[in-house]
């Protein structure tokens, strides 16, 4: 098995607050934002699919700024 590369997208590796705001963070620059926004905008810059399943988990009212999210999403770890 030396030498054998195994593929990040086949290990499961936990979401952090790190990533889903580099991965939403610049959608945050205009007026407040819904759970389908802020989904949409994690498909256009190609997040990986634990950060959508994440996203997907939030209520579907509007988030003004990144930190609002974290009172709905508590045990998203800030960084591994």
């Amino acid at each position: 098995m030396s030498g054998q590369t195994i593929p990040v997208s086949s290990v499961n590796v936990a979401v952090t607050r790190v990533e889903v705001i580099d991965n939403i963070g610049d959608a945050f620059a205009g007026t407040p934002l819904t759970r389908s926004d802020l989904i949409g905008a994690a498909r256009r810059v190609g997040a990986r699919p634990a950060v959508l399943e994440l996203l997907e988990r939030l209520p579907d009212h509007r988030f003004s700024r990144p930190n609002e999210l974290w009172t709905d999403l508590k045990d998203v770890p800030i960084e591994l």
